[in-house]
């Protein structure tokens, strides 16, 4: 095993530009129960990049790959839409990512692009292949999520689990006529500002205008979204707009593993 690791490390050694360490994070304090995944991504219906997926579960190598894999200088800031991305996960929890664009040898890191020797992905893609599958999961809760996620992530077969976003209890539209009073989006929002914070008490919520096929086609008003808790919806009384229907947040787990 230790001729393997040092095989390894000095094969993905020989081409390394800098001393960046790409597989390195301040999240990472141990390597126990650590995994480090290469992927294409789901929408990527060509899977452009499957042939570069990996799992590594040793964590000899981990250890290894965590000092030896390294990015080199900064280039010009280019991405391919159907990247490829190196995951860390920790109890099958997602830790650290970084996206790699392998048609531009290049890797990306805190929004910047580096130079990256694609031959890294070939090598540990040969040793330590991956085929993989997803599906979605709607929740109605944070805690039937939770619930669900405890058990899931046990699961041998369990690669991660990407968590939805509990933030808003939902969503509904006030719409405004275009007048001297409400001119803008901008306006509105100034005018609807102090009335929803009053009803929230702090709890989190969003105004916002989109641009979409309604509001572009009809220059006449200003159709207002409000993401918040369902109270706000229930109390919120402006004469002046047309509230529409109450729209629950979905709230949808995307869930990965192995085949």
């Amino acid at each position: 095993m230790k001729r393997t690791i040092l095989l390894i490390v000095l094969a993905l050694s020989q081409s390394i530009y800098s001393q960046n360490k790409l597989l390195k994070s301040d999240k990472l304090t141990t390597t126990d129960s650590v995994k480090i995944i290469g992927m294409y991504p789901k929408w990527d219906k060509n899977k452009t990049y499957e042939k570069y997926n990996f799992i590594i579960t040793d964590k000899k190598v981990i250890d290894s790959l965590i000092e030896s894999v390294e990015y080199g200088d900064n280039t010009e800031n280019e991405w391919e839409r159907n990247h490829f991305t190196i995951i860390l996960t920790k109890a099958n929890k997602e830790l650290y990512r970084v996206s790699i664009s392998p048609a531009l040898n290049n890797a990306h890191i805190n929004g910047k692009s580096y130079k990256f020797n694609i031959s890294v992905l070939e090598k540990l893609s040969k040793k330590y292949p991956l085929t993989y599958k997803w599906y979605e999961k709607e929740f109605k809760t944070e805690q039937e999520f939770n619930k669900f996620n405890t058990e899931i992530l046990k699961q041998e077969k369990t690669l991660y689990v990407s968590k939805p976003t509990f933030i808003y209890e939902g969503s509904f539209e006030l719409q405004f006529p275009k007048n001297e009073i409400f001119s803008s989006p901008k306006a509105i929002n100034d005018y609807l500002k102090p009335k929803i914070e009053k009803i929230v008490n702090g709890k989190e919520h969003s105004i916002s205008y989109i641009a979409n096929e309604f509001n572009l086609k009809n220059r006449d008003q200003y159709t207002m979204t409000i993401n918040g808790p369902y109270n706000l919806f229930k109390e919120l009384k402006d004469k002046n707009s047309k509230k529409g229907e109450w729209a629950p947040a979905k709230f949808i787990a995307v869930i990965y593993e192995k085949e």
